[in-house]
C-alpha cells in the first residue's frame, strides 16, 4: 500500500490553532507522510523534480490549509501551478488515478458558505476540484472547519480534528 501524502500550507503553523491541531492527529496515524511546503520551501522555489518523485510513491494526496480571502496560502497555489502543471503534462501523469482531496479551514462562520449568502464552500473550492480533474485524480469530499476564528472553541477544533484523522483514515489508498 502506498503512503497518504497530506501537503501541509500553513504560513504559521505553530500559531495556528486548527491547522496545527490538525497535523497532530493525523501525525498519531500510520502509513501517512505530513509535507509542510513552507518548512520544505521558506525560498518559495518548489523543486518540481522531488515533488514528482515523492508524488509517485503516493498513494492519496491532501491538501490541507486555510483558507485566505477565499483562496489558499500563495505557496500552495505556486505548489499546484508548477507540480500539478508537470505532473499533468509529464510523461508519467503521476496524479492519474490517485485520490485526492482538499481538507479547508476557515476563520468564516459555516453560514458564510453554505449557498446563502453567495457561494457554498463546494463553490469557493471549484478551481481545486476542476483541477483535480484536470489531472485526472480522484475527487475526495471536501474536509472542513468553519468559524476558527475568532472565537471557536479548543473542544470544537479538537473534535474536528479527530474527525480530518478519521477522514484520513477511511480515504487512504486501498
Amino acid at each position: 500500500m502506498k503512503k497518504t501524502l497530506v501537503v501541509l500550507a500553513h504560513p504559521d503553523m505553530e500559531n495556528s490553532r486548527a491547522n496545527k491541531a490538525f497535523k497532530e492527529e493525523a501525525e498519531k496515524l500510520s502509513d501517512i507522510e505530513l509535507y509542510n511546503i513552507y518548512e520544505k520551501y521558506p525560498d518559495g522555489k518548489i523543486d518540481v523534480e522531488k515533488e514528482l518523485k515523492l508524488l509517485s510513491e503516493t498513494g492519496t494526496l491532501i491538501l490541507q490549509f486555510p483558507l485566505f480571502w477565499f483562496n489558499c496560502p500563495s505557496l500552495l497555489k505556486e505548489w499546484i501551478d508548477t507540480v500539478f502543471m508537470a505532473a499533468h503534462y509529464g510523461e508519467n501523469k503521476v496524479l492519474k488515478g490517485k485520490k485526492i482531496g482538499v481538507a479547508v479551514t476557515t476563520g468564516g462562520i459555516a453560514s458564510r458558505y453554505d449557498g446563502t449568502n453567495g457561494l457554498t464552500i463546494k463553490e469557493v473550492l471549484k478551481p481545486f476540484l476542476l483541477s483535480i480533474a484536470h489531472v485526472q485524480g480522484i475527487e475526495l469530499p471536501i474536509y472542513s472547519l468553519f468559524g476558527v476564528m475568532p472565537d471557536l472553541s479548543d473542544e470544537k477544533i479538537a473534535e474536528s480534528a479527530k474527525k480530518y484523522a478519521e477522514y484520513i483514515k477511511n480515504n487512504l489508498q486501498d
